[in-house]
C-alpha cells in the first residue's frame, strides 16, 4: 500500500502539473513565464512590499496585467476604475475566494470572507448586516465605543509610553464587547485577547495564496503527517485547534450571558432572533478578524502621522476647540460637526492602506473586459495602495493632508479611499460602520487630550520616525517611538474625573474561565 502510495503520488503532480501548463490565451498582458512552472519567479520575493511589486506592472502592461503559475491566472489591477467595474459592478462573477487547501485545513475556511459568491456567503451577510449594517443599527454601541475611546486616553495618561499596547487592548476592548458581550481585564493581559490575537497571527498566515505548497498542489493533503514535505500537516492542526477554541469559547460566554439586558452584542441579538448558531459562530469570528487588526492598523499610522505632519495636527485640535469650547470629551454626536477630523480619518484610510491587495477574488465565470479574457477561477488581486496613492486621483499622495476631502476653492473633494478600503461589491467589509466610528472616536480623543511630539535621543535631539510599513496581507507601520503629553492641565483634569466618574471595573475573564474552562 506504502509502495503504491509513494508511486502514485508523483504521477498524480504530474498531471496536475501538465494540465497546468498551458494557459489560455487572450489574457490580460504580463512577464513571459517558462514552461511548466509559468512566472513562479515573477512572484514577489520575500519580505518585499508586494504591492510595489506588482505596482510596476502598470507601467510595463497598462491597468489590468496578468502572471500564471503552475496553470492558475493571477489577474493583477492596477486602476481603480477599473477595480470597481470589474469587482463591483461586475460582482456576480468576481465575488468568489480562492480555493486554498491549506485554509481549509485549519478552520479557517468556516468563515465568512473565506466563502464562495454563494448562499452561504449570503446567510451570513444577512446576518451581519441585521446587526451592524447601517449607522442607525449600531448606533446603539455608541456609548460603549466612547468608553474605551476614554478608557484608551486614560491608559496612556498613566503610561504613555505604552501607547501602542494600549491601542491593541482598545481595538480588542472595542470588538469582544460589541460582538460577545465580553469586558477584558482592564489591566494586564487578557486571555482571550491573546487567544485573538494569537487567532489572528494564524490566519494572516494560513490565507496567503500560493505561501504553502498543497496550495499549488492539492494531492499532498492527501500525505500523512509523518512523510516528507507533509510538515504543514502538524502546523495545520495546530491552527485548527486555535480557531476552534476561538470561535466556540466566546460563543459560550456569550450565549450563557444571554439573559443579562446590560450586556447587548451581536452574538445575543442574533441568538434572540432565532439565527442558526452555527451561522452565529463563525459570522461573530468574522467580524472579529475583519476589525481588530485593522483598526489597530490604522491607528498606529495616524499617530505616526501626527509626528511627521504636526502642521495636521494643529489644525485638527484647532477644530477639536473652536467646536467643542472648553476641554472636553468628544461624543460620536460631534462627528457631523467635526468636518477636518472627519477628513483626518479619511486620510489615514487612504495614507496607509491596512490591507494594500486587499483580500483576493476568485472569477466563477469567463469575462471579457476590454477584449482581454478573465478565465473562470482566475484570482483577481486589485492593488488598493495603488488606489490610494494614484497621482491623478491624489496630488502628492506620500503627503499628508486632510484637505484633499474638503471643498477648497470651489474645487470638488477628492475620493473617498473608504470606498475602497473597506472592499469591492459583495466582499465589502459588513463592519464597516462601526470601524468608521471607533477610528473616528479614537483620533478625537487623543487629539483632543494629547500633543504627539517625535521622541529623543540622550543629547535631546528628535529621533525622526521611518515611515515604512511591513509587507503582508495585512500591513503595519514599522515600529517606532512617540511621546504623549496632556495638551494642559485642564485636559488632564477632565481624564482624571472621568476615571473617577466611571472606575475600571473587572473584567470578565474568571467568569469565562468558569464557562469554559480557558486556560
Amino acid at each position: 500500500m506504502l509502495s503504491a502510495l509513494i508511486i502514485l503520488i508523483p504521477l498524480i503532480i504530474l498531471v496536475v502539473i501538465l494540465r497546468r501548463a498551458f494557459p489560455r490565451r487572450n489574457l490580460p498582458p504580463g512577464p513571459r513565464g517558462m514552461p511548466v512552472i509559468g512566472n513562479l519567479f515573477d512572484l514577489p520575493p520575500s519580505g518585499v512590499q508586494e504591492w510595489h511589486h506588482w505596482l510596476k506592472h502598470k507601467s510595463l502592461y497598462g491597468p489590468i496585467s496578468s502572471v500564471t503559475v503552475l496553470g492558475q491566472t493571477l489577474i493583477l489591477i492596477n486602476d481603480r476604475a477599473l477595480a470597481v467595474q470589474i469587482l463591483d459592478k461586475n460582482a456576480a462573477k468576481h465575488s468568489s475566494r480562492p480555493h486554498l487547501n491549506f485554509t481549509e485545513l485549519t478552520g479557517w475556511g468556516n468563515v465568512p470572507s473565506s466563502q464562495d459568491n454563494g448562499p452561504l456567503l449570503r446567510r451570513y451577510r444577512r446576518a451581519m448586516t441585521r446587526v451592524l449594517g447601517t449607522r442607525e443599527s449600531t448606533s446603539r454601541f455608541d456609548r460603549l465605543l466612547e468608553l474605551e475611546a476614554r478608557r484608551f486616553a486614560c491608559r496612556v495618561l498613566q503610561t504613555p509610553e505604552d501607547f501602542a499596547a494600549h491601542n491593541r487592548t482598545a481595538a480588542g476592548a472595542f470588538i469582544l464587547n460589541i460582538i460577545y458581550g465580553y469586558h477584558i481585564e482592564p489591566f494586564g493581559e487578557d486571555p482571550l485577547v491573546r487567544l485573538a490575537d494569537q487567532a489572528m497571527k494564524e490566519f494572516a498566515d494560513a490565507v496567503v495564496p500560493g505561501a504553502w505548497l498543497v496550495d499549488v498542489i492539492p494531492a499532498l493533503k492527501y500525505l500523512p503527517s509523518w512523510m516528507p514535505r507533509a510538515g504543514f500537516q502538524h502546523v495545520a492542526r495546530r491552527y485548527l485547534a486555535t480557531v476552534t477554541r476561538f470561535v466556540e469559547d466566546p460563543f459560550a460566554f456569550a450565549k450563557c450571558k444571554m439573559s443579562d439586558e446590560d450586556r447587548p452584542c451581536f452574538v445575543s441579538t442574533l441568538l434572540s432572533q432565532g439565527e442558526d448558531d452555527k451561522i452565529v459562530k463563525w459570522a461573530a469570528l468574522g467580524l472579529y478578524g475583519g476589525g481588530s487588526d485593522t483598526s489597530v492598523g490604522v491607528l498606529e499610522a495616524f499617530f505616526l502621522a501626527m509626528m511627521v505632519f504636526p502642521d495636521v495636527q494643529r489644525t485638527a485640535q484647532a477644530e477639536l476647540d473652536a467646536v467643542l469650547g472648553t476641554p472636553v470629551l468628544p461624543t460620536t454626536a460631534d462627528r457631523d460637526r467635526l468636518p477636518y477630523v472627519n477628513a483626518l480619518v479619511q486620510e489615514c484610510l487612504r495614507w496607509h492602506t491596512m490591507t494594500p491587495l486587499g483580500l483576493p477574488h476568485r472569477t466563477d465565470a469567463d469575462d471579457l473586459v476590454d477584449g482581454l479574457l478573465i478565465p473562470k477561477n482566475a484570482i483577481l488581486i486589485p492593488n488598493i495602495w495603488a488606489f490610494n496613492n494614484d497621482e491623478e486621483i491624489y496630488r502628492n499622495p506620500r503627503e499628508f493632508r486632510p484637505e484633499r476631502f474638503l471643498s477648497e476653492n470651489d474645487s470638488h473633494p477628492s475620493l473617498d479611499p473608504a470606498e475602497v478600503s473597506f472592499g469591492f461589491g459583495r466582499r465589502v467589509c459588513p463592519g464597516r460602520q462601526i470601524a468608521e466610528t471607533s477610528i473616528f472616536l479614537m483620533i478625537a480623543h487623543t487629539l483632543a487630550l494629547f500633543n504627539i511630539y517625535k521622541a529623543r535621543d540622550e543629547q535631546g535631539r528628535e529621533i525622526e520616525p521611518a515611515v515604512d510599513f511591513m509587507p503582508g496581507i495585512l500591513s503595519h507601520p514599522a515600529p517606532y517611538a512617540a511621546v504623549f503629553t496632556p495638551r494642559s492641565a485642564d485636559h488632564e483634569r477632565i481624564l482624571r474625573e472621568f476615571e473617577k466618574e466611571h472606575p475600571f471595573g473587572r473584567g470578565d475573564s474568571e467568569e469565562l474561565q468558569r464557562i469554559v474552562g480557558l486556560e
